[in-house]
């Protein structure tokens, strides 16, 4: 670390490093990202990110088996100079070695940066994601993520359970990527309908029936799926071969695509439900919404559908999100937005 770095910042994919930008510029602190990574195309994916929002101090680890079963020994051998020296350690993640390299430092201030639908339930229902509970002094406790302030979309839902939180709109990054474009990625045209790809394929047992409902909405019009990098690609071909919808994949970040898809002709704009909706509201102030309310009995598990009830309570609240239930039928000649 420079002489100047009072931070550390420690994430694991895309949107992880996007907030973490984001936060270091909006609180004014400096300090390299420590970034662990799963696959290639993941690390691939984030060095394109901080390619273009000209990151230059950061250090990669691969999750690997050997970093699985000796992070204590190889943390503690990197980490341990700094340790009671930063101001603030941001982080995107409290998986076992980030809660082990977060303990290790003692840094004087901690701050969560959002991670899609699991922020909702860290302000909302934590313990159902294993937080809010034993105060132990254990290297591995997370009783840090209790206690640290959140960079969040959902300040205003924070303030309601008494968390501190400072509002996270990425105004920063989102400016410097949609200047930068996105080659290669078309416009939408008006009449068609992007639809916001959703971690579902094997998660949702009727998920047949609910893209074909969405297919009677569209009513005829082109339907660009937007994949979600964990869907089941081979699920996706089959279900887009026979209901007739285009399937779009980008190694760029959701953001950067979106613009480039939607900004010119602002065709209208569907999703079963995902946090990427606040972060592109956020970013657009006149993007409008549909969102098909799932059936909560078909996800194949509990706490998934009471996951995916937590995300529609608040799109109820949200005038720029139209919640329409899955089962419903398409109203005849409906125009859309």
């Amino acid at each position: 670390m420079a002489a100047s770095d009072t931070s550390l910042f420690i994430g694991q994919s895309p949107l992880q490093i996007l907030n973490l930008v984001e936060a270091s510029r909006a609180f004014g602190k400096r300090g390299p990202l420590f970034i662990v990574y799963d696959s290639e195309e993941i690390r691939a994916q984030i060095e394109s990110l901080l390619k273009r929002l000209g990151i230059t101090e950061f250090h990669f680890q691969k999750r690997s088996l050997w970093f699985r079963l000796t992070f204590p020994l190889s943390l503690w051998l990197r980490f341990f100079p700094l340790r009671g020296k930063l101001d603030t350690v941001f982080f995107g993640t409290y998986t076992t070695w980030a809660s082990y390299l977060i303990n290790l430092l003692q840094a004087r201030h901690h701050v969560l940066v959002d991670d899609g639908q699991k922020t909702i339930a860290i302000i909302t229902a934590p313990q159902t994601i294993g937080l809010g509970g034993s105060r132990s002094r254990s290297m591995f406790s997370r009783a840090y993520v209790d206690d640290a302030e959140l960079f969040t979309f959902y300040d205003a839902l924070a303030a309601r359970h008494g968390r501190r939180a400072t509002p996270n709109r990425l105004a920063s990054v989102a400016r410097q990527l949609m200047a930068g474009g996105a080659d290669g990625v078309p416009a939408a045209a008006a009449g068609d309908i992007i639809f916001i790809g959703t971690n579902l394929t094997r998660r949702y047992a009727p998920m047949e029936a609910a893209v074909a409902r969405v297919v009677e909405h569209a009513a005829g019009r082109k339907i660009l799926y937007l994949t979600h990098r964990h869907d089941d690609p081979r699920r996706i071909a089959d279900l887009a071969g026979r209901f007739g919808f285009e399937t779009l994949s980008f190694d760029l970040p959701l953001e950067l695509v979106f613009h480039r898809l939607w900004a010119e002709h602002q065709p209208a704009v569907w999703t079963f439900g995902t946090t990427a909706t606040d972060t592109l509201q956020s970013m657009y102030g006149n993007l409008a919404i549909r969102v098909f309310r799932l059936d909560p009995d078909g996800f194949t598990t509990r706490r998934l559908a009471e996951s995916f009830d937590s995300i529609y309570a608040l799109y109820r609240d949200n005038p720029r999100i139209e919640l329409v239930d899955v089962r419903e039928a398409p109203v005849a000649a409906e125009a859309d937005s």
